[in-house]
């Protein structure tokens, strides 16, 4: 009990010193924004290339004869796992080594193998590809997310990852609008080869036009970076960040879940092709998630008056509207209607990300900011964007019905609410963060 108050109340004081060593950023103007546009560029091809499976789900289904578990498979856990493995790895050597150079060599090996899908000869292959994919992707954003907090104050943390977390929307509607079209007309491993083209290019534009920014401490002077044992005692003894992390993972399972299969069941139930699939995938993600991604960011200043304790009422609120919304899009009979709920499902799924990343950031140490960002993505890509594909996967082949499996995991969303919530209640609970001008 003794080290907990002491770990508790230690983090009141770095929430409380970061409000005056944080508010002097040494990098300001259009130099910081212009980087946070570049990491955005690369984190949408992060997106692009993570969610090209599923795009091309149903022609590969077709050619190769796969069932929904493996196809679940190779959306979900051969990368996600990839990823996780290799997460707190990429997290330490975020922590002490060149970030710029780091987020530069990762984007363009990822996009390499991404390419190289198009070369697939089978099942094995693809898992093959997923895997690397996966493992080069762990180091982008953690060592992204590292940069943007060592150059924007803490009370526009919000607000830049809520700019950061737009690639998912874009992303994820790019490859899916441009995606569905090149597959319907040149075949799906045309689909792997245009998207690994970005990459190589923002790669490079990040290399020569962004320096490494200078790393800042939190007020207490920590400069080190810290061994795995004092980041797993700072993160084990912290209710809040505990609670934070489990609700971004159980968030992250429904999300993943859904979105991967959205528009297969486009295609199977509501009898729409893979280019007008993609047409509504690229509608929902792009435009749902990135309105959800800019509403989060908007609300979330609102209802929490800039209080870190409040941040996640609204997300929470929002992902116990999103029962509703999937049962709707799935239940009723216009497929007009579906569509359309299709779209609002995916708005109230891109309302949590940005607020759950600025918080880790928020009550980390500048010293242990990627290790701990890090263990967040281990267990968000893991446990929740792992299983949530192959969930329903394993449902669908049981049930006999897509539908019926997303509605299932949609109630996983319930979870994650309540954990917002004991997340609003438990972190800083000694000292509540006073608001930031």
């Amino acid at each position: 009990m003794r080290m907990d108050d002491e770990v508790k109340s230690d983090t009141s004081k770095r929430l409380k010193q970061a409000d005056s060593a944080l508010n002097s950023v040494p990098t300001r103007g259009a130099y910081r924004w212009y980087v946070l546009f570049v990491l955005t560029a690369i984190f949408t091809v992060h997106y692009i290339d993570r969610t090209v499976m599923s795009v091309v789900i149903e022609p590969i289904k077709e050619e190769f004869g796969l069932s929904d578990s493996a196809l679940g498979l190779l959306s979900g856990l051969a990368h996600s796992g990839a990823l996780s493995l290799f997460a707190l790895p990429m997290g330490w050597l975020t922590d002490r080594t060149n970030r710029v150079r780091m987020v530069s060599s990762v984007v363009m090996i990822w996009s390499g193998i991404t390419a190289l899908g198009a070369l697939a000869t089978g099942y094995w292959s693809l898992l093959l590809m997923r895997m690397g994919v996966g493992a080069a992707e762990a180091g982008g954003p953690p060592a992204s997310v590292s940069i943007i907090g060592d150059l924007f104050e803490r009370r526009e943390l919000p607000t830049a990852m809520g700019v950061y977390y737009l690639a998912m929307g874009l992303g994820t509607g790019l490859i899916f609008l441009v995606g569905g079209y090149v597959a319907e007309f040149f075949g799906w491993r045309a689909v792997f080869l245009i998207a690994g083209i970005p990459g190589f290019l923002l790669g490079m534009l990040l290399l020569f036009t962004v320096r490494e920014p200078r790393r800042r401490s939190t007020g207490d002077g920590t400069k080190k970076a810290p061994d795995l044992r004092e980041v797993v005692k700072a993160l084990s003894t912290n209710k809040g960040l505990l609670f934070i992390i489990l609700a971004g993972t159980s968030a992250s399972l429904a999300q993943a879940a859904l979105l991967t299969w959205m528009g297969p069941f486009m295609i199977r139930v509501r009898d729409l092709s893979l280019g007008e699939a993609g047409l509504v995938m690229a509608v929902a993600a792009a435009g749902g998630k990135t309105l959800g991604s800019l509403l989060a960011g908007v609300m979330t200043r609102v209802m929490a008056r800039d209080r870190v304790r409040q941040f996640f009422r609204f997300p929470a609120l929002m992902l116990l509207l999103s029962l509703p919304a999937c049962w709707l899009m799935v239940g009723v009979d216009s497929v007009a209607l579906s569509i359309l709920f299709a779209i609002l499902l995916s708005v109230i799924l891109g309302c949590w990300s940005g607020q759950v990343t600025a918080i880790v950031m928020t009550a980390s140490p500048s010293s242990m900011r990627g290790t701990a960002t890090s263990t967040y993505w281990l267990m968000a890509n893991l446990v929740g964007v792992g299983l949530g594909p192959l969930v329903i996967g394993i449902i669908s082949d049981l049930a006999g019905s897509l539908g019926a499996a997303m509605a299932i995991a949609t109630v996983i969303n319930v979870f994650a609410a309540l954990f917002f919530y004991l997340a609003c209640r438990n972190l800083s609970e000694e000292e509540d963060v006073a608001p930031v001008a």
